[in-house]
């Protein structure tokens, strides 16, 4: 079988794809990275190790700020799609109104594909590591708040008023 023939892609179409095709080949290396980064940082909080959440937590920010260039990138690349006239509501939207053919179009829909399930994964571990570092920060305060107050819970509505645990001014005959 042979395949369709296919028009002569415009030059500009053939720039978006080298930008789109860019954009693929810095973000993939970067979506393992922070994959890996997440595994250790879930070992290091499991293991309660504070020293090696700060060093992990140093490469994520550094991490984070090279994903956001790219992300940047990707914004700029949909925009000038838009101005074209092309649909640019995302990479996967796009790629089919460059009109390069299928065995252009295909492997690289999947690398976007591939992407966008690591993306959903890199999600859900971030998630999942903020809700373990708030829990954990709640039960932190938790535990200062009764070493503070000599193992007693202040009162929710006190105000500051009446905190040594006596009655209150009707009941306390030394008011």
């Amino acid at each position: 079988m042979h395949a369709a023939p296919t028009a002569p892609v415009p030059a500009q179409y053939q720039q978006l794809l080298g930008k789109l095709t860019g954009i693929l080949n810095d973000l993939e290396p970067i979506q393992k990275k922070l994959l890996e980064l997440y595994e250790q940082k879930s070992q290091a909080l499991k293991q309660v190790d504070p020293e090696r959440i700060e060093q992990l937590a140093v490469i994520e920010e550094q991490l984070t700020n090279t994903l956001q260039f790219i992300l940047l990138r990707r914004q700029q690349l949909l925009q000038t799609a838009e101005q074209l006239g092309l649909p640019a509501g995302s990479l996967q939207e796009l790629l089919p109104g460059l009109g390069l053919g299928i065995e252009v179009s295909e492997p690289i829909a999947e690398r976007i594909e591939v992407v966008q399930q690591r993306s959903q994964k890199l999600r859900h571990e971030s998630w999942v590591q903020w809700i373990v570092a708030q829990r954990s920060f709640q039960h932190y305060s938790q535990i200062l708040e009764l070493i503070a107050h000599a193992g007693k819970k202040t009162p929710t509505y006190s105000g500051g008023q009446n905190e040594n645990g006596s009655g209150g001014a009707i009941f306390d005959a030394s008011a």
